[in-house]
């Protein structure tokens, strides 16, 4: 069966409109986003960090200087409480075993960028 001119013209301009929709509502979705952004020296193996945000989408946190032995990596998520984020530090069990355990001090800076409303 062979499409005429006109079918196809047809049903490229059907694909590109479900296309607008969908791009356009995932446009709305960004634009109602807002970022909140900081930097803290972690007293603690577990943070809970107030993000200024009503609700937090996403967070990601970094190392914000060099990795120790007692603290080697980061790792963020939404908190239990709204606008909260937790990040949590971590280092290996030793020098030999590099199984992840709360990281002690001296911790490393934290620098964590929330997504959210």
């Amino acid at each position: 069966m062979a499409l005429t001119a006109t079918q196809i013209t047809n049903l490229n301009n059907s694909m590109s409109a479900a296309q607008d929709v969908a791009l356009g509502t995932l446009i709305d979705a960004y634009a109602s986003s807002k970022v909140s952004s900081g930097s803290f020296s972690p007293a603690a193996a577990v943070t809970n960090v107030l993000t200024g945000l009503t609700t937090v989408a996403y967070v990601v946190a970094s190392l914000s200087g060099s990795p120790t032995l007692n603290h080697t990596f980061v790792t963020a998520t939404a908190g239990s409480v709204a606008g909260y984020v937790n990040i949590k530090c971590w280092g290996p069990t030793n020098s030999s075993t590099t199984t992840p355990v709360a990281g002690i001090a001296p911790f490393v800076g934290v620098n964590w960028i929330a997504v959210g409303t």
